[in-house]
């Protein structure tokens, strides 16, 4: 599988992928399209197919797997607190890291193909409360 990921919040900073074994799977037949993701500021586009819905914690764990329908999907993340968060995906040896403090991040990450995709959440460095959620398609203006 090729994936590249661009992830960038205000502050400029980038975020990724890698998978966790385990996890429940996501059903692409029954998107997620509720009022708790609009409201939840992580500014989701209204119209889109929600893979992952809003998920939140302050230690690391893996997000339910998903496939996506459209050969990408985009991540929104946000954290608040003094550790580092991180997105971590299958692909990836490096983790990318979520800007905290108020600052969206959105990334996109293209994949070839309709695999079963695995993101865990990553947190070093002291405590941090995180939000994120997974929606299909490429949504980054």
């Amino acid at each position: 599988m090729a994936a590249s990921f661009l992830l960038g919040g205000c502050s400029g900073e980038s975020g990724a992928k890698d998978p966790e074994p385990g996890g429940s799977t996501a059903s692409p037949d029954r998107p997620s399209r509720t009022g708790e993701t609009a409201a939840s500021g992580l500014d989701l586009p209204g119209d889109a197919q929600v893979l992952v819905p809003e998920t939140a914690g302050e230690t690391g764990r893996g997000l339910p797997a998903f496939t996506p329908e459209e050969g990408s999907y985009t991540i929104y993340a946000s954290c608040d607190g003094k550790g580092e968060v991180s997105i971590v995906g299958r692909d990836s040896s490096k983790p990318h890291p979520v800007a905290c403090g108020g600052a969206l991040t959105v990334g996109v990450v293209h994949v070839e193909g309709k695999e079963v995709q695995r993101i865990r959440i990553q947190v070093v460095g002291g405590a941090a409360a995180w939000r994120v959620a997974v929606v299909s398609g490429n949504h980054q203006a």
